[in-house]
C-alpha cells in the first residue's frame, strides 16, 4: 500500500498533536497505518543571559506531517 505524507496545521503544540495522533491511531487499530508522525526540528545555539544554550527550534511553526 503507498503512503502519502500529510501536513497537519495543529492549534495545539505540534508535539502534542503528534503524541495524540500516535495514541489515537492505536487505540483505534490504525497504528499500521501510520508509519511516521513527525514534528521538524533542527538544534540550535541561543545565547541567553550572556551562555549559550543548546536549543531545538521548530522548521514550520505549528506544523506536524504524518506518513
Amino acid at each position: 500500500m503507498d503512503k502519502r505524507w500529510y501536513i497537519v496545521h495543529p492549534i495545539r503544540t505540534s508535539k502534542e498533536v503528534a503524541e495524540s495522533i500516535r495514541e489515537q491511531s492505536k487505540q483505534r487499530g490504525l497504528d499500521e497505518l501510520f508509519e511516521q508522525v513527525l514534528v521538524p526540528t533542527e538544534k540550535v545555539t541561543e545565547v541567553r543571559r550572556g551562555r549559550k544554550v543548546d536549543a531545538e527550534r521548530k522548521f514550520f511553526r505549528a506544523m506536524s506531517w504524518s506518513k
